[in-house]
């Protein structure tokens, strides 16, 4: 736990959710340097990693919790740079990338349906070309005759 200060020191930024700032993301100039002045201090209280909070450093986490309505600035610009952050990331896709899973003994023997379609169909390929005779060129066939 640190004193206040010594997270109101530190400039917050969020470049996941706003990429070109603040300002080109939903807030006003204003909004945007109160969350940037504060947000690292807001963010240590909601984590309560604050060892002494003000009265009003309380009141923005009943805020923050609904419990209450927002009185200051900074607290209405830290409601609403929330809002934004929650209506992008219920807006973008999910970003999960699952990684391929090794196949274990049982997995290799019961494989799906659609590989095991896909690879009949590419072993049935070869097998047809095999069974239909080149066709040659009349130059080639004067070539082999000669």
């Amino acid at each position: 736990m640190l004193p206040r200060e010594h997270y109101l020191k530190q400039t917050f930024q969020d470049a996941v959710n706003f990429p070109d700032g603040f300002e080109k993301g939903g807030l006003s100039d204003v909004q945007a340097r109160l969350v940037r002045k504060q947000g690292v201090l807001i963010n240590a209280l909601m984590q309560d990693e604050v060892s002494d909070p003000t009265t009003e450093d309380q009141h923005i986490l009943k805020v923050i919790a609904n419990q209450s309505a927002p009185k200051s600035p900074i607290e209405q610009a830290w409601i609403k740079y929330l809002a934004i952050v929650k209506t992008r990331q219920a807006s973008a896709p999910p970003k999960t990338k699952a990684k391929p899973k090794a196949k274990t003994a049982e997995t290799k023997d019961a494989e799906p349906k659609e590989i095991a379609a896909e690879e009949k169909a590419a072993e049935a390929k070869p097998k047809a070309a095999a069974a239909k005779p080149a066709k040659t060129t009349k130059k080639a066939a004067k070539v082999e005759a000669g």
